[in-house]
């Protein structure tokens, strides 16, 4: 299972923290833009990279630490939405009206986050069989 990794700029120590901990329990994480620095790519470049990393994947976790304002992270989780990825939250809902939708999960800690993919993935692996015959 791959995922996009959303989060705020000024908190990628967090950010790397929490892939780290997706990683060890076998979720892979594509989100170049934890690695890099300000200058390394132009923006716009980094935009349709990020948008192509987040097509990619299979679902999307959003880091949302109480009071930092990141409005990069917002545009990411929409573009995920909007493509069927079925957002997770983890932390401040209520930094974005979005994060209150129906088909968004919202979760304490990276823990529950990694509970919650690994749930979903074990529900597209073993479809439910009728006990009825057909």
């Amino acid at each position: 299972m791959t995922i996009y990794l959303a989060g705020p700029w000024a908190c990628k120590p967090l950010v790397r923290e929490a892939r780290t901990r997706l990683e060890a329990a076998g979720i892979t994480v594509n989100a170049d833009w934890i690695d890099l620095h300000q200058d390394d790519t132009p923006m716009r470049e980094s935009a349709y990279h990020d948008l192509e990393q987040i097509r990619g994947a299979d679902g999307f976790v959003v880091i949302a630490v109480p009071g930092i304002k990141s409005e990069g992270k917002a545009s990411e989780f929409m573009a995920a939405y909007l493509w069927g990825k079925r957002p997770i939250v983890v932390g401040d809902r209520s930094q974005n009206v979005f994060y209150h939708m129906d088909q968004a999960t919202v979760v304490e800690t990276v823990e529950d986050a990694i509970n919650a993919l690994h749930s979903r993935h074990r529900e597209k692996a073993c479809p439910v069989i009728s006990t009825h015959g057909r």
